[in-house]
């Protein structure tokens, strides 16, 4: 409801934050105790992702035409989940791997990704106001 009257773009907070937070998520965690999980879990996926994710499936629904609407979101999601979304704990688990536990690198991957959500958003245009049945 808030995105409706401010805007879908308004909300590239939540990707700022997410991109923000990718390395102290992990530093949080690697206390090991269930404060420490809880408040990074808390902060994460309470606060943050619903920044970024509540306003996802409109957004995704705006950038397509009635009549193309259904096909252009599954296949955005779906093709972006499977090169990036799917592999993600491969590449993760490689970088801790290959940087000796160092958790810096998979938030470094996370911050990338990150990046390249904001870049996608910026290019998007902004709907707010339009009449989608067009």
């Amino acid at each position: 409801m808030i995105s409706d009257r401010i805007g879908r773009k308004k909300f590239i907070a939540g990707i700022i934050a997410m991109f923000l937070y990718a390395i102290p998520y992990f530093w949080i965690i690697s206390f090991k105790t269930t404060f420490a999980l809880t408040l990074a879990i808390i902060i994460g996926f309470a606060i943050i992702w619903p920044m970024y994710g509540a306003i996802l499936v409109t957004l995704f629904a705006e950038s397509f035409s009635a009549n193309v609407r259904y096909t252009g979101v599954s296949l955005g999601y779906q093709v972006g989940a499977a090169i990036v979304g799917g592999p993600a704990p491969l590449i993760a688990t490689a970088l801790l791997v290959k940087y000796n536990n160092n958790y810096v690198a998979i938030g470094i991957f996370i911050m990338a990704a990150a990046v390249v959500s904001l870049i996608a958003i910026l290019c998007t245009k902004e709907m707010k106001g339009r009449d989608l049945d067009d």
